[in-house]
């Protein structure tokens, strides 16, 4: 991921908690700040800030390493199972030459400040993405803050080479860890600390321009999502480990304005929910079908880009991809066509970017690729979603995302009961869209009615205009990227990082 932090932009999030004696540590998504956004432990739950990064993908916390506290923003990534920091002498944060190609260092954490960090291992720490990006180091232990819960000696890689330019919160299972040697990873930490009472969390991303977001460790929030919360079972590899979260994807189809149901897919696959993944790849027999549908045009082995009109932006509000998982009993996440056709092509055409022959000249790229080795579901499918982790039970909870929701209803996920039967709100929290299409009145604030119509809430927007958002991830680096390496990763990063290479 190649982001210089002057070009971050942000969509935080806040999460609230007003139940009793829960264990749940709410975390909300913030802008990479000099100093820690305020997080609080609240009934049990706890909460951690991400920043959504419009210009080159990703999500990021913003944590705390060390005693004295040194504040740390990583890449927040279901995807992997690894923490790992930037090291203050790594060679990217030295490098002008290398930071000119992946971005400036976000932020780092030096060891010598910490009268808690240990070393567990030397030189054992070693990690690659499937973008080909990787960082390498020691192992060590330190202390680790997030959403107002304290993790004692947490194991963590300390980068002292990398191609990235933020670590990352690797929060999936602990089989998926990179180490030679297996270890208790973070979520492994947060129960037998007794922060939480299973190892479970959700995922709410909010929408393309939402100022805010939530990751929730130990619980899920009801007011952040619509309807019936319905679970599909995680799918173990084929060796019979649960390491990644694998599902069902039972079909794909698209709902026109008019109610034209057209269905791409013949047979379930397996794909991967990744929220270090930007975009969401799916297999070629089945993006090959949409396109034909969309007259988008596959330039990935070419430019790396998917092409499509930009006309779809415009006059086609209506028209949802609908995904639907485990069976036609499963849950059905519908997202809108404007979270998967980004409006991002112009600026890489100002840098040099030779775009092939089109049948179209209004052009955008797609928020969904082909792929031969892999499926994900990234960003651009999880942000109509909420998704509930559970790695205790090995199950996903999966409902439809109630966007710019300002309220919360904390309910603890135990280890016992796993994801509890919920109902979130009747229907969409309403907001009043901008003459720039951002949520809220002309000057960035709207009212509008909470989605179980009990209450009023106000909705602010702080984003910037324009959606550059980002590109494919792991996918050949575009042949034009040497005309404007340094100003094309600060405009948008092409690949992102998330899912390990084994």
């Amino acid at each position: 991921m190649r982001i210089p932090s002057a070009l971050v932009v942000a969509s935080v999030a806040a999460a609230a908690t007003t139940a009793n004696a829960q264990r749940v540590i709410p975390v909300t998504f913030s802008k990479p700040t000099p100093r820690l956004p305020a997080l609080h432990k609240r009934a049990g739950t706890y909460s951690q800030e991400l920043n959504n990064n419009l210009t080159g993908g990703g999500y990021y916390a913003q944590v705390t390493v060390g005693t004295p506290a040194q504040t740390v923003d990583l890449i927040v990534d279901t995807g992997s199972s690894d923490v790992w920091i930037l090291d203050s002498d790594a060679d990217l944060c030295q490098s002008r030459s290398m930071q000119a190609y992946y971005g400036y260092c976000l932020s780092t954490y030096d060891p010598s400040k910490s009268s808690t960090y240990s070393v567990v291992s030397q030189d054992s720490f070693s990690i690659q993405y499937v973008d080909g990006s990787g960082a390498q180091g020691d192992y060590i232990k330190d202390t680790l803050s997030i959403g107002g819960a304290d993790i004692d000696a947490l194991q963590m890689g300390l980068a002292e080479n990398s191609t990235i330019n933020s670590g990352l919160l690797g929060i999936g299972f602990a089989a998926n860890v990179a180490a030679s040697t297996p270890y208790p990873n973070i979520m492994d930490l947060f129960q037998e600390q007794d922060l939480i009472a299973a190892q479970a969390y959700s995922l709410y991303l909010d929408d393309l321009y939402a100022e805010t977001g939530t990751i929730l460790f130990g619980g899920l929030d009801t007011k952040k999502f619509i309807g019936e919360l319905k679970t599909v079972s995680i799918q173990p590899d084929r060796y019979g480990n649960y390491s990644s979260f694998t599902v069902a994807l039972s079909s794909l189809t698209t709902t026109a304005d008019n109610g034209t149901v057209t269905n791409y897919t013949r047979t379930a696959v397996a794909v991967i929910l990744d929220s270090g993944t930007t975009l969401t790849y799916l297999p070629s027999s089945t993006a090959n079908r949409i396109y034909d549908a969309f007259d988008a045009v596959d330039d990935t082995s070419g430019t790396g880009l998917v092409y499509i009109s930009c006309d779809y932006l415009d006059d086609n509000k209506d028209l949802t991809f609908d995904f639907q998982f485990g069976g036609s009993d499963g849950p059905i996440v519908r997202v809108p066509v404007d979270e998967m056709v980004l409006n991002n092509v112009n600026g890489y055409i100002e840098l040099g970017l030779d775009v092939p022959s089109l049948p179209f000249d209004n052009v955008c790229s797609f928020g969904l690729q082909p792929s031969s080795d892999y499926y994900l579901l990234g960003d651009t499918f999880l942000r109509s979603a909420y998704v509930v982790y559970d790695l205790t039970n090995k199950q996903i909870g999966l409902a439809q995302a109630n966007l710019n929701s300002t309220e919360s209803n904390v309910v603890e996920i135990t280890e016992d009961s796993g994801i509890p039967d919920a109902t979130g709100v009747a229907s969409q929290v309403s907001v009043t869209q901008t003459a720039t299409g951002l949520p809220g009145t002309g000057t960035g604030t709207g009212t509008g009615t909470s989605g179980d119509g009990q209450s009023t809430v106000t909705v602010t927007s702080t984003s910037t205009s324009g959606g550059e958002s980002a590109g494919a991830r792991a996918i050949p680096a575009p042949k034009w990227e040497a005309l404007a390496v340094a100003a094309i990763a600060g405009l948008c990063g092409l690949m992102g990082v998330g899912l390990v290479v084994l």
